[in-house]
Parts: structure tokens; sequence; C-alpha cells
């Protein structure tokens, strides 16, 4: 990202290090500002003039704050004392937030970095970020997204020409239909020849004939045509589902889960439908529109420009009125986005609805959400019923010109246009009928268009969008030992706000670390660096002395145990849970796993013993019933880093002094790093990590870090005056 855009004038550019415009003061009046860095201070100049300049340390922070149609960076001393030094539009908020992280990085290590290593792309027409795709799916030209779908059809291009040349043959025997027509009507109608029966017989069963080949080209056409769209939607849907799991997770939180299953589901399968019912379709009649049209310009060329009069001006209202069908049918398709997003909620946390009682306020939102879907599908299909009578009569004019000026000629009434057969007029009607078929399926095309091109760009906005954690090219599958680095690492889930700020430690193989500090300081934050769900915005994170980004993420995550302070069971049997760390367990290793976190008991006196459905997110068990088969699970997996995330959370304080005991057996040897509600169960921890606002502020063990009466010392003693204080209540609620 460019740091150093335009300078006041008067000031060479290059005699900067970093020069950025902003455009509003404090009195949120519009000024021409620059807010100028050198290597020794910070400018700020309002039209021309030098209004301020200061050090770099005069403030501990810079950062930007998002306002309400504007933003600001400010300068912090501490929290309480925040001045404002330059406001801005929008637009400029990631340029200044990139720049509040340099300074940051300054003020804390020395260094100073001169390029900024973000770059957030944005699309050249609508301005908008790009956020990984590599086009703007609103912007991008829709025919590059119908050729991205034609592409994939290529494994498949025997099926699919089969069922094109079906098409073509069955649309050239219409051809030749109106010219027996046309014989029987001159040949034998007219004149009424009935000394030639043999004749007449014959042109009867040619035109049954064609009948008859008709219908079997239309049963291959059909058979292969679906043949192509099921394999190319079941293709769609497993690119699409694959290409979600290898997405990183701040990838997957822009999206809801059901957005996602929209995506691989309702959009996948639209564009199925599209290619049964109009990708062999569009070559086709395009084909037959442009043979028609020689044929007719062939027989009688007058009467042929009277036919395609008004197709010029028809085509001209369809596509002067395809962005506002377009428009239409986009919001009909966030409306039926947001449907499913309700609905997934709804049903996934259908056991909160039923606590709260709230059943009656769901059913409000979602006939709210179901009545706004059907209004604005309604309203697309409305405005396409009011536009497409009037193209359509307006393109078929040409027929009533060519009945009228057709008939003359019959008669003829206009020398000019010379003469025809009553059999030639059938014969050029019905070539005219058979030219506004396809021309008609055009007309509507924008319609289809318009619906199918939003699902094509969303599919292919999953499809395309760029994985931010992947693999090196280079990286290699690694015995892990359990060693563990944190070199200078800073990390935000946006770039501009840092959760964690130049975090450095060293977690030695075969102990215990507890991370603990006030919710939000980034505890679970440096376990995603750890699993790599996230890269570091800055620094390195290394295993056994190996750049995390150079390991194998299937080799990592395989050496990796975790338990979550989320349990989350699948679907299936407490066997198919337990066994999903290995699929390839013995039964006597899930048992064993089971016991070491005191589940083998509980799960005994099921009915069903293992072989128990645990239900929808695991609801017939308890929560901490459901939280000992997922440390079975992490058990199972035989991790060489042991990670628990809140882990006996959900535990009475029995349960959790026998499962501590258990899980003490497995962290023998591996390296172990907790995070604990209850600072009492990380007492016996070899050391701890204590953060304070993003920043390691302690480490040591327990008994050092409580001599030493700072951040970890507070913490202890804040948790102890609560405990006391809830005995307190609960003996005076006994005593009442």
């Amino acid at each position: 990202m460019n740091l150093k855009l335009s300078a006041p004038e008067g000031i060479e550019l290059d005699s900067l290090v970093f020069s950025l415009p902003f455009n509003i003061n404090s009195s949120d009046r519009r000024v021409n500002g620059h807010l100028c860095v050198s290597r020794e201070e910070i400018m700020v100049y309002i039209n021309g003039e030098l209004k301020e300049a200061f050090e770099f340390n005069k403030y501990e922070e810079y950062a930007c704050e998002q306002l309400v149609g504007c933003s600001m960076m400010v300068g912090k001393i501490d929290d309480k004392d925040v001045k404002c030094i330059c406001a801005f539009t929008q637009d400029n908020f990631v340029a200044f937030a990139e720049l509040c992280k340099l300074l940051n990085h300054h003020l804390t290590t020395g260094e100073f970095i001169t390029e900024s290593d973000i770059d957030e792309p944005k699309c050249p027409k609508c301005h908008l970020p790009l956020d990984g795709y590599s086009e703007c799916p609103y912007c991008q030209s829709k025919i590059k997204v119908f050729s991205k779908l034609l592409k994939r059809v290529a494994p498949y291009k025997k099926p699919f020409a089969v069922a094109i040349l079906c098409t073509i043959i069955a649309q050239l025997l219409g051809v030749i239909e109106p010219y027996v027509n046309r014989i029987l009507v001159d040949d034998y109608v007219i004149p009424m020849n009935t000394s030639n029966w043999t004749g007449f017989g014959i042109l009867c069963g040619a035109m049954l004939l064609i009948v008859i080949i008709n219908t079997i080209l239309d049963y291959i056409n059909m058979k292969c045509s679906f043949r192509v769209a099921l394999n190319l939607g079941q293709d769609l849907r497993q690119d699409v589902f694959n290409k979600t799991l290898d997405l990183s997770m701040s990838s997957i939180s822009k999206k809801t889960a059901g957005e996602l299953i929209n995506r691989v589901s309702n959009d996948a399968n639209k564009l199925q439908s599209f290619i049964t019912d109009n990708g062999k379709n569009a070559i086709v009649r395009i084909m037959s529109l442009i043979i028609i049209a020689i044929i007719l310009f062939v027989m009688n060329w007058k009467l042929a420009l009277m036919a395609v009069l008004p197709i010029p001006l028809a085509v001209y209202i369809v596509k002067k009125l395809y962005n506002v069908i377009h428009m239409h049918f986009g919001r009909s398709w966030r409306f039926n986005n947001a449907h499913s997003k309700l609905l997934h909620d709804t049903l996934n946390g259908i056991r909160v609805v039923k606590t709260c009682g709230t059943e009656k306020d769901e059913i409000v939102r979602y006939e709210q959400a179901s009545g706004k879907w059907a209004s604005a599908a309604s309203r697309a299909e409305v405005v396409w019923s009011l536009i497409w009578p009037v193209t359509n009569f307006v393109m078929t004019l040409g027929h009533f010109f060519v009945l009228y000026f057709g008939s003359l000629m019959i008669l003829n009434k206009i020398p000019g246009l010379g003469s025809m057969s009553l059999g030639q007029l059938i014969q050029f009607t019905s070539y005219v009928s058979m030219l506004y078929n396809p021309l008609r399926w055009l007309m509507q095309l924008p319609r289809t268009l318009a619906d199918v091109s939003i699902s094509a760009s969303k599919v292919f906005e999953i499809l395309e969008e760029q994985t931010d954690v992947r693999d090196d090219k280079d990286c290699v599958d690694l015995d892990i030992k359990g060693d563990i680095d944190f070199n200078h690492v800073f990390f935000g889930y946006k770039v501009y706000n840092p959760v964690l700020k130049d975090i450095t430690c060293k977690l030695e193989q075969g102990k215990m670390y507890g991370i603990v500090g006030h919710s939000g300081v980034g505890k679970s934050t440096m376990i995603n660096l750890i699993l790599r769900l996230y890269d570091a915005t800055q620094g390195s994170v290394k295993i056994d002395g190996v750049d995390i980004k150079k390991i194998s993420q299937q080799s990592l995550r395989s050496q990796v145990g975790v338990v979550l302070q989320e349990t989350y069971l699948f679907e299936g049997s407490i066997l198919d849970n337990i066994s999903y760390a290995k699929p390839d367990a013995t039964f006597e290793e899930i048992i064993d796993a089971a016991k070491v976190a005191h589940a083998h008991e509980f799960i005994t006196k099921l009915p069903d013993g293992y072989n128990t459905r645990v239900g929808n997110k695991g609801h017939t068990l308890s929560g901490g019933e459901r939280q000992r088969i997922a440390i079975a699970r992490a058990i199972l997996h035989n991790p060489k880093i042991i990670i628990l995330d809140e882990a006996t959370a959900s535990l009475d304080t029995e349960t959790e002094r026998q499962i501590q005991e258990g899980l003490g057996e497995l962290c023998k040897g591996r390296t172990t790093i907790a995070i604990a509600h209850r600072l009492s169960t990380l007492s016996n921890a070899d050391s701890l990590i204590v953060l304070d606002k993003g920043r390691l502020a302690e480490m040591g063990s327990h008994d050092e870090l409580m001599r030493k009466k700072g951040v970890y010392y507070n913490l202890v003693m804040a948790q102890r005056q609560t405990t006391k204080m809830k005995k307190v209540e609960k003996n005076a609620l006994a005593n009442a």
C-alpha cells in the first residue's frame, strides 16, 4: 500500500517517509490537509501551513477510530488522554490505519519500516475493497462469468456435443417442414389435384417421419442434457464445499453458515438448471436464427426486411431495461439469502428459542423475512411481466407487415413487390415464426441471465477467493517435538487494529503453560496462531525453530490436540465423535481415551453405550458430558502439543479435579498450553503468560508472579474477592 501519496505545496515528497492527505479538521470542516512523517517528527499541514509538529514519542500509541461518516487518527498517552491529530473520510481509513501500525512498531522496537506490507486492492469502477477476490463481483463482465461456466462443461463435452447435434438436426428438419407444406398447398390443395395420390402420400409420410425423428432426437437430447447438468451441478457443489473448507478462518468468519449453505445448494442448483434449460439452447438458437434469416432473405429480401424492421427497437428496449431487471433480481437474491440465514440460525438455536419462550417472536421474524423475499421476487417478476409484452408486441409487428404485404403480392396489388403464391406465403410466414421463436427466447434471456448471473457470481466468488493462509511450495512435514517461539508477533483480525502487540516469548518442550488475562486481551488468538488458523500480521511463530508458515497445515494440526471452550459434537454416535480425531483407532484405544477423560463411566450407563446417538450438536448430553467426550477425542489424537481452551469450564469441581489428574498423565512430555477462567487451576503450571491490552505484561510461575504483585496478582486478588462475595451471598440465601 502506498503511504506517500502527496505533499503540501513547497515540500518535496522525496524528503518525507510518509505523507497522506486528509480532508477534515477538528471542527468538522473541509480542509486541504497533509499528515507528513519524516525520520525525526510528525507534521500536520492545513492549507499549506504547518499547524503542528511533534516527535514520535509524544504519544504512547497511535490509533485510527472509525466514526459515523468519517474517521480520525488519534494519539494516546493513556486511555484517558486522547488527542485527535487529523480526520478524514472513510475511503482513507485503511491507509491511515496502516500508518498507525507502522508508527506503533517504531515506538515499540525503534525500527523504522518505510514500506507497508499490506495492500488492499479496490475495484477501479466502484472503489469497493475486493476482499480477496480477483475481480469485483459487482462490476465483472457477465459474459466473463458465463464463459467460466461454459469452461466447466469441458469434462462433459461429448454428451454436450451430442445434445447440441441432436438439437441442430431437429432445427434443420424443422426448416424442411414449411417447404413440404408449400408443395402440398401449391401442388395439391389449390389446384385440387386428386390424380396423384402417390405423391401426396409420400409427402404426408415425410411429415410423419420428421415427427418420429424429432421425437427420437428429443429423447437423446434430454438424456445427454440432464447427464451434463447433473454432473456439472455435483461438481460445482463439491468444488464450493472443498473450497469452503480450504478457506482460512478470517475468510469464513466474514460469511454466515446459512450464506455458505445457500451458495453450495441453491446457487449451484440454479446454475445446474440453467445448463439444462438454456446452456445448449443459446448456441443452437443463435445458429437457427442465422440460418432462418439467410433463408428469408434468399426467398424475398424485401419481405424479410419488413419482418426484421421492428427487431432493433425491441432489442434496444430490453438492453436499456436490463440494469433495472438485474437490480430487482439482485435484491431478490439478497432477501433469499437473508431468509436462509435466519432459517439456519433459528433451527440451530432452537433450544435457546424454546428456553427463552420467543417462538412467537421468531415466527414474526421469519414471516417478515419470508415476506420480504416473496415481495422482492414478485416485484422482479412483475417488472419483467410489464416489459416482456411490450417488447414481444414491438418485435412481432414485422409478422403483420409480412402478412399484409404478402397478401398484396398474391393479389398483384403492388407490382413493384413482385408476385407470390399462397404456398410461398405460408412457407415464408412459417419461417418468420421460426425466426421469432429464437428471438423471443433471446429476448427473455436477460430475465434468466439477471437471475442466474447473481448465483454464478456468488459461486465463483467462493471458488476464486484467494486463501490468505496456505501452504508454501516448499513446506515440510515436521515431526514436532514441542518448542514454540513467538518473535515480535503482531496480529489483528483487521491488520490496522491489532489484538496482539509485539508478543515475544518461548515455550519449551514438555512444559505446561497457562495464558491468563482479562477477556479480549488475545488469549484465544495466541492459540489460533499456534494452530495457524490465522497468520501473524507481523513477526513470526516458530515450532522447533521452523517458521510455522514452512510447516504443512495437515502435518501441524495432526500433531496438535485441542479442546476448545465451545464444545462441538457431530451428528452420530459417541463412538463416532471420539474416533473423529483418529478414524482408524481400535475400540480399546477409544475406551482408554474415554477412561482418561472420565467419560467411560457415564457412557456405559447409557442405553446403547458407545453407540448412543448424541443428537444435533450433542443436545442429548449435558454440557459436562459433551466436554468430556471432546477431551477424550483430543486424548485419542495423541498430540505432541496440547491446547486446552477453558477445557474444564463446563464441569463441576470434583469432575474437574479428576480430569485434571488424567490430563496430568497425558501432558507428561508434551507441551501444554491452557486457558482457564479459574486461575487456581493454572497454579501448577510451569509458567504463566500474562496478557494485558494485547501485550505480554508478565511471564513466570504462580509464586513468582504473586511475589511481583503486578497484573497477575491483581487478577488473582480480584477473583478471590469475587469468590468470597459469592460465598457470602450463598450463605445469606441459605440462612434466609
